[in-house]
């Protein structure tokens, strides 16, 4: 009987699915609740988790026991403690033969490259750069979270922008169109009067993140301030990049970055000063799009745990399959 593998990209949204076959051939797709054990708990996690690959069988014709392999890339799923309890929750509900659980981000990797070797750097509201090597060794750079980094992130870039209107209103800093665009949206009389607010968490990280597009927005017009923001924000994110390959031993080599995130919908603002900061390690560099999507990561890593060879047909036929 043919196999059958599920992959999981699982967030704090949403998490999505896809089914497919050892020949790479496109069996059931959907998208189940949120699967963050951080923001849910692990019996809720279970359960969503359960609902989801159980409409994937379903669609699929066959039960959720049947499946093969599932394998599961999950948000906040990094410590072993933490997996071992997610493990227990797919064992007590029957769900696949097999399964493994990993982190987001190694899903992420896996469809970037087709599970071959490269770097992936991830900006959206947060920040976190991964890079995997031609013997499958794992690399992390950054990532640590919006107390001690997410550097070049949207909330880095909100939170700089909304310094950048305070020095403006002590004289500390140049004259800036960010100050106006923070009394505008928060209802205020005078920019100061948004520092309450902040200290109260009324305007969390991913609020503060939001403000990111009218950052980008402003340094198109020319903003100076704005400007500044954007320029460090890419050269943050290209030491990143530098830092993890790095670790890599690709100091004079060639290296592939892939770009995740809602951030690089502005890449065009960002190539340049990322690009300086990385060939500062690196002879040269090239930014892509990612092959596949972090759920077919998952079903690739999940085809390698079955001991399916991954094939250059095998990843064309999940192409096109996956359009």
């Amino acid at each position: 009987m043919a196999k059958r593998i599920i992959g999981l990209d699982g967030g704090g949204t949403a998490t999505k699915g896809i089914m497919i076959d050892a020949q790479g051939r496109l069996l059931a797709r959907a998208t189940g609740k949120s699967s963050n054990i951080q923001a849910i708990g692990f019996e809720r996690l279970g359960e969503n988790l359960a609902a989801l690959v159980h409409n994937l069988a379903a669609a699929a014709g066959c039960s959720a026991a049947e499946v093969d392999h599932l394998y599961a890339g999950l948000a906040g799923a990094g410590r072993p403690a933490d997996r071992e309890a997610i493990s227990l929750q797919f064992r007590s509900r029957g769900l696949a033969r097999h399964h493994t659980i990993d982190t987001d981000a190694a899903a992420a990797l896996a469809g970037a490259f087709g599970g071959g070797p490269g770097i992936i750097v991830i900006s959206g509201t947060g920040s976190i750069c991964f890079g995997k090597d031609e013997k499958g060794t794992l690399y992390r750079c950054g990532g640590w979270g919006f107390k001690l980094g997410d550097e070049g992130s949207g909330y880095y870039i909100g939170q700089q922008a909304l310094i950048a209107a305070l020095k403006d209103l002590d004289g500390r800093g140049p004259k800036t169109v960010l100050r106006e665009h923070y009394e505008k949206k928060y209802g205020l009389s005078s920019i100061d009067l948004i520092i309450s607010q902040i200290y109260a968490d009324k305007i969390d990280r991913t609020e503060l993140a939001s403000n990111a597009p009218a950052v980008f927005a402003a340094a198109e017009q020319g903003d100076v301030a704005a400007r500044g923001i954007i320029e460090s924000a890419g050269r943050e994110i290209g030491r990143l990049v530098a830092g993890a390959a790095r670790r890599m031993d690709r100091e004079g080599r060639e290296v592939d970055v892939a770009l995740i995130g809602s951030i690089f919908h502005q890449r065009q603002v960002l190539l340049p000063f990322m690009e300086e900061e990385v060939l500062k390690v690196v002879s040269s560099v090239h930014f892509i799009d990612p092959r596949f999507e972090p759920a077919a990561g998952a079903c690739i890593l999940g085809l390698q745990k079955e001991e399916i060879p991954i094939t250059p047909e095998l990843l064309e036929r999940m192409e096109k399959a996956l359009k």
